[in-house]
């Protein structure tokens, strides 16, 4: 199975308290169906666990087109693409039953050994990727690299909780989208959803000290950081508005 096709109907659990989708939602999707086609392909998180490794993102990226309503039935498709110095991307498109594009994007994996916390190489999980040269790239081949924005700088120090790590002992990359709701606020998302976003994953997040937050804003675009004792853990940017 090349690709991965699945329907599922878009509830308010899914939207903030403006009705707009979550920017976690959409990754929380994106990071789901990967695991689902991954288990297909014999690629999942048990098979990679006999081999002492996980799959680990290192880069993601979205671009918002139009927002879905409570009831609507959304498409979504992912598939894989051809793997390049370790970084192995995945495709995501999201549709409405009539083909209205809703939204696009790109996940940048690696494979990351459990023991040693660094990057596994693994030339046989490659070779099981099917190829999909022939099928669109969405946002192209990998995903963007973030923009820092320079000026002045709203700043929070954000304690890691319970729900933030996941089962592999750190903090889960969806949770990224719920830090960036949170420095920007309803005064500046109200009338203005997330419509692009990218991350880029510098360094794990361990459970352990707060970390600091620095967000930056120049009129629709925004860029923020997350670092711990000064040492850069996720950066990433976009742009607000549809």
């Amino acid at each position: 199975m090349r690709e991965l096709s699945e329907r599922f109907l878009f509830t308010l659990s899914l939207c903030d308290r403006f009705g707009y989708w979550l920017p976690s939602g959409i990754l929380m999707m994106m990071q789901e169906m990967g695991g689902r086609h991954g288990q297909m392909l014999g690629l999942g998180r048990a098979e990679l666990l006999a081999k002492n490794a996980v799959w680990v993102l290192a880069r993601n990226e979205y671009r918002l087109y139009r927002l879905p309503q409570p009831g609507d039935i959304i498409i979504a498709r992912t598939y894989p693409g051809l793997a390049r110095r370790g970084l192995y991307p995945r495709y995501h498109t999201f549709q409405l039953e009539n083909g209205t594009l809703l939204a696009e994007g790109i996940g940048g994996w690696t494979l990351c050994d459990i023991t040693t916390r660094r990057m596994a190489n693994l030339p046989e999980i490659a070779a099981l990727m099917p190829d999909t040269s022939d099928l669109p790239k969405p946002l192209g081949s990998f995903p963007a690299a973030v923009e820092m924005l320079e000026g002045e700088t709203i700043e929070a120090l954000r304690e890691l909780r319970y729900c933030d790590v996941d089962v592999n002992g750190h903090v889960n990359n969806t949770r990224s989208g719920d830090w960036i709701c949170d420095m920007l606020g309803p005064e500046r998302l109200k009338g203005r959803p997330v419509r692009h976003l990218v991350i880029n994953y510098s360094r794990e997040i361990r459970e352990g000290d707060p970390v600091d937050l620095s967000l930056t804003l120049r009129d629709d675009r925004f860029s923020m950081a997350c670092r711990r004792d000064g040492e850069l853990l996720l950066c990433c940017g976009g742009e607000l508005g549809l």
